[in-house]
């Protein structure tokens, strides 16, 4: 007699259940995220480069400059594009020009975010968190960038001096490569230098990728099937 074909049997549809949902729950899971920080303005591009890479991007989604603001606009908890807003404790966080704010050193282009040093130098406050973010710091005096993401995991990173007088910007980017999003960034313990210091050229947005949601409705599909074909 014949034997009716089985393609897949109950031990490996069980053993595929259990594969799926642990891949599932493993794309919610914190990850903590990466950390990228030029030591010079000479090797900013690079770093940014290799960011880019990382975040699977050519450029970020949003990008903020400040050359549409006019000199001495506070943005301090301006709704930015992208859902981003920046707050200071002072609640100044002015739109300046001139190497006198950000302690000798020039803004990229025209203008930049002056902003006072302090145990909160500056926070970032993500409406809609994403995957990556990162920009230039001008004139900051070394300290902590502290990283929230959407499960209230949090992940502290050390920062460096940055150079002061001429075209001294470095840049920094923050990318998370799997689990919850970015949804705060805060540079803390930014004391010790000349009492002031800038951000500019800030760029951020979502990766290119499928969201954890998607993975696991793709999981589930992929699942249901092998269902059906066990039944027939």
């Amino acid at each position: 007699m014949a034997r009716s074909a089985r393609p897949y049997s109950f031990g490996f549809v069980m053993k595929l259940e259990s594969v799926l949902v642990l891949a599932g729950l493993g794309v919610m899971a914190s990850a903590a995220p990466t950390y990228f920080n030029a030591t010079s303005n000479g090797n900013s591009a690079s770093t940014r480069d290799s960011w880019l890479l990382a975040s699977g991007i050519t450029g970020g989604t949003f990008f903020v400059d400040f050359e549409s603001d006019t000199v001495g606009t506070n943005l301090n908890g301006v709704n930015l594009v992208g859902g981003l807003t920046i707050t200071h404790p002072s609640g100044n966080a002015l739109v300046q020009s001139l190497p006198s704010f950000f302690g000798s050193s020039n803004p990229i282009g025209q203008k930049a975010l002056a902003l006072g040093e302090g145990a909160v130098g500056a926070v970032l406050t993500f409406a809609n968190p994403v995957d990556y973010v990162g920009g230039y710091d001008i004139d900051k005096p070394a300290g902590t960038i502290r990283v929230t993401l959407t499960d209230n995991s949090v992940h502290t990173f050390s920062s460096d001096i940055t150079a002061s007088g001429g075209e001294s910007a470095e840049f920094w980017g923050i990318h998370r490569a799997s689990g919850p999003a970015i949804s705060l960034v805060e540079f803390i313990s930014v004391t010790g230098g000349d009492g002031e210091w800038g951000l500019d050229n800030l760029e951020y947005g979502p990766a290119a990728v499928p969201e954890p949601a998607t993975m696991t409705a793709l999981g589930l599909g992929l699942l249901a099937v092998v269902r059906r074909r066990r039944k027939n």
